[in-house]
């Protein structure tokens, strides 16, 4: 098999983790293939050495060394507000994309990267994804861009965008498990010891976290009431009477200020604190128990629906050894 180019263009100021965590997705699966799937290539307007935000430089190719096929995918890397802007506007980089990006197999962003792309023209009427701080922006920005600010990446035939830092990861790993498939993929990310799969339309922002700061500090005496009682049912009226509320005046409230019914918080505090559990490597069964699960097959149902990947494989990438 032919092996795929992945380019990765950089300028000063870019995020030194939305290179390293993709280049390390595809180079993990050069080592583990018997033949190199993959060419690595990071490069920039001028080549040399390009300065991250963080004063890490690395080395880059000049653009117009690439030798552009069927099989080349480019990424672009995000960055800070400020190199952000000034990739945006510099006319080589959008030029250069504007040349090349039809020509390979996939075009992407990773994080804010979006914005360079957006500003090169090239996703008009595109379904997209950035950074969660800023979705606004770029949709205000480009009202021909469709922007999904709850998604962790995105793809939209050969356009491919991601969220925040991290999500670049998953993004890489979704383009493993359409190249190679998911056996390799799986590989890789128990290497890494990374989730070995997040759907792209996974929230990228934390439900509960959310939900504690979507209210005001009225519940604050509450949630931390209920932190103490996930080993057992807690029943609505209990609930509300803590809260000196009659249940009918507490659910309404409740579910209006914080955005969901009181019972579908208490699921989501239940299984967050089962997660963390599961980390500290306690045995599933156990776990089921400490939050409150009746049905050790009813807690890994759920599990599973919530976070996308079954207890046991949790365990397995994230437990403490």
């Amino acid at each position: 098999m032919k092996a795929r180019n992945i380019l990765f263009l950089i300028y000063p100021g870019f995020e030194l983790l939305d290179l390293s965590g993709p280049v390390s997705v595809f180079s993990t699966a050069n080592a583990l293939q018997e033949n190199s799937p993959y060419h690595l290539q990071t490069v920039s307007m001028s080549g040399g050495l390009i300065t991250s935000g963080s004063f890490v430089a690395v080395n880059s190719e000049p653009v117009s060394s690439v030798v552009m096929t069927s099989e080349t995918t480019i990424l672009v890397v995000g960055g800070d507000a400020p190199a952000i802007r000034d990739a945006s506007i510099s006319f080589a980089i959008r030029d250069w994309l504007s040349q090349n990006a039809h020509q390979g197999e996939r075009l992407g962003s990773i994080c804010s990267g979006t914005f360079i792309l957006a500003a090169a023209g090239l996703l008009k009427d595109r379904s997209v994804t950035t950074h969660w701080a800023g979705c606004d922006l770029l949709a205000q920005m480009y009202s021909d861009i469709c922007v999904k600010p709850e998604s962790l990446y995105v793809v939209d035939e050969h356009v491919w965008t991601s969220a925040g830092v991290t999500t670049g990861l998953d993004m890489a790993l979704e383009m493993l498990r359409r190249d190679l498939g998911k056996s390799v993929m799986n590989r890789v990310a128990k290497q890494l010891v990374v989730y070995a799969h997040r759907p792209g339309n996974q929230s990228q922002f934390s439900n509960l976290l959310k939900l504690q700061t979507s209210s005001n500090s009225d519940y604050a005496e509450l949630f931390a009431w209920l932190d103490t009682r996930l080993d057992q049912p807690i029943k609505v009226e209990e609930m509300a009477s803590f809260m000196c509320m009659s249940e009918r005046t507490f659910y309404r409230r409740f579910t209006s200020e914080v955005g969901v019914t009181p019972s579908k918080y208490v699921e989501e505090v239940k299984l967050n604190r089962a997660k963390y559990l599961i980390e500290d490597n306690l045995q599933i069964s156990q776990v089921s128990v400490a939050v409150g699960f009746k049905s050790e097959a009813a807690f890994r149902t759920r599990f599973e629906r919530y976070f996308g990947l079954t207890p046991s494989m949790h365990k397995q990438l994230h437990s403490v050894k």
